[in-house]
């Protein structure tokens, strides 16, 4: 068995490379014994159907005469004359395949070989072509093309360039045989086309386009008439447009996704930017050094054209490297885009008027399928509360009884900037306040904390509390002796504190008066940081700031097999989140901002500048934008390249600090917010970085609480894994997990959320109300 088993694998690689056929013609005496020599070998195929040819060439030569049976065989007698039919035309013999092929001789065959090209292709148009020379690079999508184009004839000569040799995985699109396997792809496309006609020249770069090679690929035997690029190397696509941007050759590229081609016409533009200029702030010497994906992304991006890939294309690529090896392409993509090309290629040729551009030939949007139009249509959803009105704020502020001391308009002014800096999910900032009679009213707009996938109000509580707890910081740093009274009055949530001067001595705030200068300075910093535990020291500086807010709990979790359970937690609830139609529609199109003006022009919502995206994790992000792509992702019940980040987050941190409650009560949830500020304001103080990431544990409420509608069967399979997970993390701390945020050592921010402008969040009473409610 061993014997045999090694007798299989020398057979294996007998396949020498060979890719040339030889030519016999019997009338010469030395081609006629190396043809006996050939048919020795008793399994050497014979392949003699030149009667046959030689009929079709008469019909070719005589195209307006109508033959019979009868004169068809008179007539191809008296074509062949007196010359024996096994001396006629040429013997072609396919070492590779051991065949042995009859054909017409060269001006013959082409001629009966492309007669059924006429008139899409002239006679005249057919002698321009066959003066061309064609290159292709990368013999995966470009073997469609090289093939298309030699079944057509469009070309004299094609050079072929491939390093690669033929793969397993290839034969969903590269149009071959198993027996290939193994063999290079230069080798196994030149064979094709010469079985296809033996008659063209072929020419191959069986190592591949280099920087050493460009100019000898682009002109040795005849500058190049078109360049066609399918390769995957990034450097090799700059270099080659370089190359043909001197040279005044044209290119040409398909991306056997949405029927996309590419065209440059650097010989009408000499001057014209290569790939359209999408590249030009990049450095191309970098694409020489990119190894990894994460280095060769900025240029992928744009040359690939991310926003218009298709939602199949996007959905697949959120999953490589968990679900697929790699970016998927389908034989009738390369198929499709094979003959896109080779069309485009011929109409440049013959001079047709090709601009340059991309352009789409998308049969998914040309038949509309149902996939496509039907998941970029947004649900029908409950609407959004109303935004909170001047009116509900003073008809609220009626309600509430006047004191007997009074601020001063600047301390006041002086109060609501603080406030209005505070942290919100988001940067959504659902706070208002109203001014007047000597106090400063504080309200929750709602419409603007509004989340479906935390319908019990959460985050929005808990961004209010902080916002409360920058108002007494604030104050204690004025020196001001502040009273507050927590709200609501009844039902009504909207009113949530009121802020006035105290009574004799007053109630001082127990945050630090060190801490106030960190108002303005504390900021999210989402940089991964080093894995380096935080000093004791530092600990204990934190959990001191809680001192005093009798009802929350702080605890910090190090432990690296905790670290890896919360980070999962976190990548399972963001996955979550951007699965989910209302979770992805609410982050993509009411938080996230794309561009700087953007961001400038509403102040709220993440500037995504200051998510600190790598390339990779940006480019996964604009992918996942996409309605769409995340439908499929829906129907695979994929999307775990979407937990890659949060988690990573989570690893990269020095510790996570959780915040516990007694309960789950609004005064509980504005606690939460004012000792996650107090957290954040001293970790900013010692010069560490805070980043919140409290999603597992919002979502894992939402479940217990029986708010899930928004969720469909299979998210709720994940919402309860996520229920159970917070469980088993924080279930045996008292009281219930409310906050969670990444605490380290990040280097800094170059960009930060911006804030409303205070006439956005600031308005003033103007009238007096009677009080009807009493403390």
């Amino acid at each position: 068995m061993i014997k045999t088993t090694s007798a299989l694998r020398g057979a294996s690689l007998a396949d020498n490379g060979q890719w040339q056929p030889s030519f016999y013609r019997l009338s010469r005496p030395d081609d006629r014994k190396r043809v006996a020599d050939v048919l020795a070998d008793p399994r050497v195929l014979v392949h003699d159907t030149l009667s046959s040819q030689v009929k079709e060439l008469v019909r070719s030569l005589n195209p307006s005469v109508k033959f019979s049976a009868e004169t068809l065989e008179n007539a191809a007698q008296q074509h062949l004359a007196s010359t024996p039919l096994e001396e006629y035309g040429v013997w072609v013999h396919y070492p590779w395949s051991n065949r042995l092929v009859h054909l017409l001789d060269e001006f013959e065959f082409a001629l009966v070989r492309t007669d059924r090209n006429r008139n899409k292709i002239t006679r005249e148009e057919q002698a321009i072509l066959a003066s061309k020379r064609i290159g292709v690079i990368g013999l995966s999508v470009g073997q469609s093309i090289a093939l298309t184009m030699a079944m057509e004839r469009s070309f004299g000569e094609i050079r072929l360039a491939d390093f690669d040799t033929l793969d397993l995985s290839n034969l969903n699109r590269i149009r071959s045989g198993v027996h290939q396997l193994g063999v290079k792809k230069v080798v196994n496309v030149a064979r094709e086309i010469m079985e296809i006609d033996p008659f063209l020249k072929v020419t191959l770069y069986e190592d591949g386009i280099t920087r050493d090679n460009i100019d000898r690929f682009c002109t040795e035997g005849g500058k190049l008439d078109i360049l066609v690029d399918e390769c995957d190397s990034v450097d090799v696509k700059i270099f080659c447009r370089q190359t043909a941007k001197a040279l005044g050759i044209p290119v040409v590229m398909d991306t056997s996704d949405r029927g996309m081609i590419d065209v440059e016409r650097f010989d009408l533009e000499p001057d014209r930017p290569i790939l359209h200029g999408l590249i030009e702030h990049l450095d191309p010497n970098d694409a020489a050094k990119a190894k990894t994906n994460e280095e060769k992304l900025p240029f992928l991006a744009p040359i690939a054209g991310l926003d218009s890939l298709s939602p199949r294309m996007k959905a697949s690529m959120m999953d490589l490297g968990k679900t697929i090896v790699t970016w998927p392409q389908l034989g009738s993509a390369v198929a499709f885009g094979g003959a896109i090309t080779a069309e485009v290629c011929r109409w440049i040729l013959l001079g047709l008027g090709v601009r340059s551009g991309r352009w789409y030939v998308d049969p998914e949007e040309i038949f509309s399928l149902d996939e496509i139009h039907r998941a970029s249509k947004p649900d029908t959803v409950t609407p959004s509360p109303l935004p909170l009105s001047i009116e509900t704020m003073v008809a609220l502020a009626g309600m509430v009884p006047l004191s007997a001391t009074e601020l001063d308009d600047a301390a006041a002014l002086a109060l609501v900037e603080a406030g209005a800096m505070a942290p919100s999910a988001g940067n959504s900032q659902p706070w208002k306040f109203l001014v007047g009679d000597g106090r400063v009213l504080l309200f929750h707009d709602v419409s603007r904390s509004f989340s479906r996938l935390d319908t019990i109000g959460l985050i929005g509580d808990i961004g209010m509390g902080a916002c409360m707890e920058n108002v007494l910081v604030k104050a204690d740093g004025m020196g001001l002796s502040l009273s507050y009274s927590i709200l609501p009055i009844k039902e009504e949530r909207s009113l949530v504190a009121v802020f006035e001067l105290a009574r004799g001595s007053g109630i001082k705030p127990s945050a630090h008066r060190s801490l106030v200068e960190q108002i303005s300075v504390r900021h999210t910093n989402r940089k991964p940081g080093p894995r380096e535990p935080l000093a004791m020291p530092e600990k204990e500086a934190l959990q001191n700031q809680l001192v005093g807010l009798a009802g929350v709990d702080l605890h910090f979790v190090e432990a690296p097999h905790q670290l890896k359970a919360i980070g999962r937690l976190c990548g399972k609830a963001e996955m979550l989140r951007l699965i989910n139609k209302h979770g992805h529609k609410e982050f993509f199109e009411d938080e996230i901002r794309w561009t700087p003006a953007k961001a400038s022009s509403t102040r709220t919502g993440l500037d995504v500048r200051t998510l600190e995206l790598s390339p990779l994790d940006y480019t996964g992000l604009r992918l996942a934008s996409d309605t769409r792509a995340m439908a499929l992702i829906r129907r695979w019940n994929a999307g775990q390249g979407l937990e890659k980040l949060a988690y990573e987050n989570i690893m990269a941190s020095g510790a996570v600090a959780v915040i516990h409650a007694t309960d789950l009560s609004i005064r509980s949830r504005l606690l939460t917010g004012r000792a996650a500020q107090r957290l954040w304001l001293q970790a900013s103080a010692l010069g560490l970085s805070v980043h919140p990431m409290s999603a597992p544990l919002f979502l894992s409420h939402e479940f217990s609480a029986g708010s899930s509608v928004a969720f469909d069967t299979e998210q709720r399979r994940v919402l309860a894994d996520i229920s159970d997970g917070v469980s088993d993390l924080f279930g045996n701390n008292s009281g219930y997990p409310l906050f969670l945020c990444r605490v380290t050592r990040a280097s800094e921010t170059e960009h930060r959320s911006l804030r409303l402008p205070l006439e956005n969040v600031l308005y003033r009473n103007v009238q007096t109300h009677a009080p009807i409610w009493n403390s």
